[in-house]
């Protein structure tokens, strides 16, 4: 197995995305929209666990090898469009989709204008909604490290302020009731994790056959205390619920 690095577009900005690549690729292959600062390297484990699998990391705009324009819009829609361009770039015609943290936002708005094209949906961590954030909240983001690196070696200030200024309260569990596809959460059970019991609730109120799965050990960031137990979890889920696909 080899994995690619490959580059699109989506009008001016150029994306980076990984591609692991499997010869005799097996099932429907999987797009993984990662975390807010998560460069496409940190799941390079991922993409050699979960194959003979097909699965595709993408870099949105800022992140990474992606463009990083001062100039450009970073609102989550835009983000949304970043994942399509990558799916029209990969060739993705039926798929798979697994999110991280805030790459839920714009996975699951990915997910909602291309409904009958998806699989299967995987959330690790987050809620069904885009969270409207401050400028000052990004500051203060500015502050803080991510798997050992600060901030600024992830991301750019402006990139961080942008995307946090155009945010808006948003909430999709309406959308998420109607997807025609199953739906898999999963959460840890450490402090800092962002689905708490009242979240799990909701969820549950939303999608009656939701499958919740715990990643015991884990806090907000599944893939700390063990990098492969949210990617085992997907692939059974995606076994169990979607099987042949």
């Amino acid at each position: 197995m080899t994995i690619t690095e490959r580059f699109t577009t989506n009008g001016d900005v150029r994306l980076r995305w990984l591609d692991n690549s499997p010869t005799a690729p097996e099932g429907l292959p999987i797009l993984f929209s990662p975390g807010f600062s998560d460069f496409a390297d940190d799941y390079v484990e991922m993409l050699e666990f979960m194959s003979p699998r097909r699965v595709v990391v993408v870099e949105v705009r800022g992140r990474g090898g992606s463009d990083a324009h001062e100039n450009a819009d970073y609102s989550a829609p835009q983000h949304a469009a970043d994942l399509r361009a990558v799916v029209a770039d990969a060739g993705l015609d039926r798929f798979h989709v697994m999110t991280f943290s805030r790459g839920t936002t714009w996975g699951l708005e990915m997910a909602f204008s291309l409904r009958d094209r998806v699989a299967s949906i995987s959330i690790g961590d987050y809620w069904a909604k885009e969270h409207g954030l401050t400028e000052d909240l990004g500051r203060g983001m500015m502050a803080t490290k991510f798997r050992g690196k600060p901030m600024g070696d992830r991301i750019q200030e402006h990139v961080v302020l942008s995307v946090f200024r155009e945010s808006r309260e948003r909430l999709f569990w309406d959308h998420l009731a109607e997807m025609p596809c199953p739906v898999l959460l999963a959460h840890g059970t450490e402090e800092g994790r962002l689905v708490d019991d009242e979240g799990i609730a909701q969820y549950r109120a939303t999608r009656p056959d939701i499958e919740v799965v715990t990643i015991h050990g884990a806090a907000h960031d599944l893939f700390r205390y063990d990098r492969h137990a949210y990617p085992r979890a997907v692939l059974e889920f995606i076994a169990n619920r979607a099987p042949g696909c």
